[in-house]
């Protein structure tokens, strides 16, 4: 699985370089064609300013002719109509003048410039009027004589001279600010069509990686479908190799509960007629008789511990709704004499209703209790507490809640190194001839526990006491899956 994960993953790095690349593309792209509309937008203001610059200076020579035009008029006719357009070119040249000063600030090559055309226009329109004054005054003698002095003359060629150069100057401008947008267009251009080949180039190498990725993940299915078909074969195999098993073991119990029962009973069937007729004649070898009879006993107790382990899975009943509370009362009521017999006090609290195997659940209880009985020291009375609790899903709604149970004992206990082997069958950690027992109890526990998809843990102090913690789902209903991902026992530390 690891070599499937590694061929699909390891093209995403390319694909995260070339997606990184080609932001990076488009942002330095971005940032490129943002500082050229600026720059473009800047250039467009700056030509608009020059146009409307050349356009003021020109509107202004041509109200200074108007003004001198009207000017002669009225000087050689002495007709008030010839200052209309006089009066006319008077406002114009004002207006002009004060756009003038405003355009000053953002023209600081012309700054000089302008002001001299400006000091120039305002002593031509005072020479102007001055003249004018004098002839309506009647003084055309005066007026004559000052306009024929080469005062307004002069002042005209410096205005016309001025007006020249500040209008080359501007054109000049207007020209270098064009070749600028035009360089300004020209790399935006060759920006766009370097982005866009890039871009191609890139896309075709996503496309070349897509296209190899595609096909290894096709490929890494193919060979993934292959191992899935495989171990569902195996597992297939396994599936049939278990069921043989589990024929051979139940052909072993059916073989166990006959074949090998049948010659224990006449054992200690012939036996107990040995003993009963002719025991007062064998003498030592009445003893030895007495023994057989034991050993075949626990044998056929250990057959029947075996059948019963066996039959937990394989013969196992349908999951019915099960009163726990009814089966402990008949459990005590079975150990009603063992109970007398050792002063046992046995304290439990209410148990449910859940779903499991009623005969199964009476063999637990029964296991669990008789042993919280056996392992007590005869001088001590043994005392057994059985709390019960539920415990409801917090957030999976496919977990109906769980049944948990603590028997706890006053007894003998264990060492908890020895945890495993107490749910092994047939380990003891005693000697049969101090605490009597086949040693498979606490196993088929643990099997019945397992069967129902539930968990068994136990914790103990040596010498003092033994807990045994049995938790069963209350339902069986996706109890299978709850139990594969929690687990089966463990030790309480």
């Amino acid at each position: 699985m690891t070599l499937f994960s590694s061929r699909i993953i390891f093209p995403s790095y390319s694909w995260l370089a070339s997606f990184c690349l080609m932001l990076a593309l488009l942002l330095t792209n971005g940032v490129i064609s943002y500082h050229a509309i600026l720059t473009l937008i800047t250039n467009e203001d700056k030509v608009h300013k020059t146009l409307n610059t050349l356009n003021i200076i020109k509107d202004t020579f041509s109200a200074i002719q108007d003004a001198e035009t009207g000017e002669r008029g009225f000087l050689i006719s002495g007709e008030d109509s010839y200052l209309e357009p006089y009066d006319i070119a008077i406002k114009k040249i004002n207006v002009h003048l004060n756009q003038l000063l405003e355009l000053e600030a953002n023209l600081a090559t012309q700054r000089p410039r302008i002001f001299t055309l400006i000091q120039l226009t305002q002593a031509k329109l005072q020479e102007m009027e001055k003249t004018i004054q004098l002839r309506k005054q009647h003084k055309e003698g005066a007026a004559l004589k000052l306009f024929l002095t080469d005062e307004g003359n002069s002042l005209m060629r410096q205005i016309r001279s001025l007006v020249s150069e500040l209008q080359q100057t501007a054109y000049d401008r207007l020209k270098q600010q064009r070749a600028e947008a035009n360089q300004v267009q020209q790399q935006v251009i060759i920006t766009q069509i370097f982005a866009t080949v890039l871009g191609l180039i890139l896309a075709g190498i996503i496309f070349v990686l897509v296209g190899r990725a595609l096909k290894k993940q096709r490929e890494d299915a193919e060979k993934l479908e292959a191992l899935v078909a495989d171990r569902t074969l195996a597992l297939e195999r396994y599936a049939v190799e278990l069921q043989r098993s589990n024929r051979e073991l139940q052909d072993f119990a059916f073989v166990a509960s006959h074949d090998l029962q049948e010659p224990l009973r006449k054992i200690r069937s012939f036996g107990d007629r040995l003993e009963q007729k002719y025991s007062t004649q064998l003498g030592e070898g009445a003893d030895y008789i007495r023994r057989m009879q034991v050993a075949a006993a626990r044998m056929s107790r250990l057959i029947e511990d075996l059948l019963t382990f066996s039959r937990i899975s394989s013969q196992a009943k349908k999951f019915e709704q099960v009163a726990l509370q009814e089966i402990l009362e008949d459990v005590l009521e079975d150990l009603y004499v063992t109970i007398e017999a050792k002063g046992a006090e046995v304290n439990a609290d209410p148990l449910p209703t859940i779903e499991a195997d009623p005969t199964q659940m009476r063999q637990l209880l029964q296991n669990l209790v008789g042993n919280a009985i056996k392992f007590v020291p005869s001088d001590r009375k043994p005392v057994i507490n059985i709390l019960t609790r539920i415990i409801l899903p917090e957030e999976d709604a496919t977990d109906a809640g769980w049944f948990e149970m603590q028997v706890t004992d006053n007894g003998i206990g264990f060492d908890e190194k020895f945890i495993d082997r107490i749910f092994t069958p047939f380990q003891r950690l005693h000697g049969k001839d101090e605490y009597p027992g086949t040693g498979i109890g606490l196993s088929i526990c643990r099997r019945i526990v397992e069967h129902h998809h539930g968990r068994i843990q136990a914790s103990s102090v040596p010498g003092k006491s033994a807990t045994f913690i049995v938790r069963l789902p209350l339902r069986q209903e996706n109890a299978a899956q709850l139990y594969t991902s929690t687990g089966t026992h463990h030790a309480l530390r």
